[in-house]
């Protein structure tokens, strides 16, 4: 089943190259965001029976790990608009028996949710990407009962960002940045400014909101020529690299090879200044 969803370029990116790449990495996207991720769902408090909505639900491991803690009798319903993600997740959910989980390839902003069918709405990194996010919100805010919850983790700015910083500013000498990070746009750090946040789900009918700071480490390789390799293939640095002249490309990742040699030890290339704003509120 899918919706109509209005014609970005994120909404375009996650259906084709986004999609294709974030599948590839899954394990290691994952391993990155698994800490936020199990920050959210302790925040959320699901019980058993309940039913949980998992906004931009991608590889679907957050979809996968609700249903668990919502057994017996629960659901998870996983909506995300990437084909390749969603059937990935459901590649995953059928693996390993997680028939609690259903997956539903649609735009959240946009979706005929049956008014009041969820007890919790969740999501990891998956909400940053609306169009219109007060119109979103609002439509994830009627898919809940009265008194719902709405959990969810989204990314404090680039400044907090230290995976993405540290080599991307090494690398921006050379080549500039990549776009669609701009905060208050759809991206990554749309959500990085807390009273933005609050003053969307105040908009969108929610109350006692709580807007929390999550710091984790996120391992990003096995070591340095790893980490390099990966972030390369991160489609918008891609596509920024692949614009540039052959020597600013060279240089850059050379540049961010050397920035990220002292992130390097036994456990692989860890960064530890990493935040996210851990958002509550109740419908």
């Amino acid at each position: 089943m899918a919706d109509k969803a209005p014609d970005t370029d994120w909404t375009k990116r996650w259906q084709e190259v986004e999609g294709d790449h974030w599948v590839h990495e899954a394990d290691r996207y994952d391993a990155m965001s698994g800490a936020f991720g199990e920050a959210m769902l302790d925040a959320a408090d699901l019980k058993s029976g309940e039913r949980v909505l998992d906004v931009g639900c991608g590889n679907g491991a957050t979809t996968i790990e609700a249903a668990r803690r919502v057994r017996p009798g629960g659901v998870a319903v996983g909506i995300d608009l990437s084909a390749p993600m969603l059937g990935f997740a459901r590649q995953r959910a059928a693996a390993l028996g997680a028939n609690e989980t259903e997956f539903v390839q649609a735009d959240a902003q946009l979706y005929a949710f049956t008014p009041g069918e969820f007890d919790v709405g969740v999501s990891r990194f998956g909400v940053m990407f609306f169009e219109d996010p007060e119109t979103a919100f609002a439509n994830l805010g009627r898919a809940l009962r009265p008194g719902g919850r709405l959990v969810f983790v989204a990314w404090q700015g680039l400044d907090r960002s230290e995976w993405i910083l540290v080599p991307g500013a090494a690398a921006a000498l050379h080549v500039g940045m990549p776009e669609g990070i701009a905060p208050d746009a759809p991206g990554p750090y749309a959500l990085s400014d807390p009273t933005r946040v609050r003053r969307i789900l105040d908009a969108a009918g929610f109350v006692a909101v709580s807007v929390d700071e999550v710091i984790r480490p996120m391992r990003i390789g096995d070591d340095v020529d790893d980490a390099v390799s990966f972030i390369q293939s991160i489609p918008v640095v891609h596509d920024l690299l692949a614009s540039a002249p052959a020597d600013n490309r060279s240089a850059a990742v050379d540049a961010a090879r050397e920035a990220l040699r002292p992130y390097a030890g036994r456990e692989g290339v860890v960064m530890d200044n990493n935040a996210a704003w851990l958002v509550t509120a109740h419908r």
